[in-house]
């Protein structure tokens, strides 16, 4: 049987400025749509839409050091964790392969439709992240690249007509590392590139949709949705990270 989404709770009577409600002493905060709270996504009652997409790089439940969340769950509650985030919804989601593969179908109650490999260079073991599509399809004609092949004659010729290639089903983009000019100020140890945020709400969302992240961490997706002229609402308990987020113009 499928679990109700945490997020997916729909209530009447909200104005279309109101995206829902969080709990406080009893009393129902209203939550605005382009806002962050600083809450767990648990706490909250989301009046969710169907142009609704939950797009989120989550923990990972790999027992890295966090201070305001353990990232090591039991199995199970995990799962549960995973499914109140995106469960049923329109969902972009950033994972390592094996719980792509393993886990998420189970997460989303679905099959994926589409699958990209995030690819890059690190000291570390994992060299790539799959980012999956749920309930949703990106569309790749969206974003153009550059060719692979600029020398074939066919290919010189777009090239001259100004033409580009659609996205490939590979991301070829660097981590945000603590040397990258686009870490500089951001408290998260590992903040996924903007490249990789802009790539997936250009190519799966339109201008004025509704972006959700329940695991906002320091706001990359958010940032990036306020900025291509999307609506956002974003979740983060840790308390540093909500507060560089507010200081970013979130």
């Amino acid at each position: 049987m499928n679990n109700k989404n945490t997020i997916n709770t729909v209530l009447s009577s909200l104005s279309a400025s109101t995206a829902g409600f969080m709990e406080s002493s009893g009393h129902q905060i209203p939550i605005s749509f382009n806002s962050v709270s600083n809450i767990d996504f648990q706490s909250a009652s989301i009046n969710f839409i169907e142009s609704y997409y939950v797009i989120s790089d989550p923990p990972y439940n790999q027992n890295y050091r966090y201070s305001a969340y353990s990232d090591n769950l039991k199995a199970d509650d995990y799962l549960n964790l995973m499914q109140k985030a995106f469960g049923n919804m329109k969902s972009v989601i950033i994972h390592y392969p094996e719980p792509t593969i393993n886990l998420l179908p189970s997460v989303t109650y679905t099959s994926c439709t589409e699958s990209v490999s995030w690819v890059y260079n690190s000291n570390t073991a994992k060299q790539s992240r799959q980012i999956s599509w749920w309930n949703c399809k990106p569309d790749f004609r969206k974003v153009g690249q550059d060719y692979k092949n600029p020398n074939d004659k066919r290919i010189v010729e777009r090239i001259a007509a100004g033409k580009q290639a659609r996205l490939y089903d590979w991301w070829d983009i660097p981590q945000v590392k603590n040397v990258s000019k686009e870490k500089s100020g951001n408290p998260h140890p590992c903040p996924i590139p903007e490249e990789v945020a802009r790539r997936i709400i250009l190519t799966t969302t339109q201008e004025g949709d509704v972006i959700v992240d329940p695991f906002a961490g320091s706001g990359t997706i958010l940032k990036v949705a306020k900025n291509l002229n999307r609506k956002y609402i974003g979740f983060e308990i840790d308390p540093v990270y909500f507060e560089y987020m507010k200081s970013i113009g979130l």
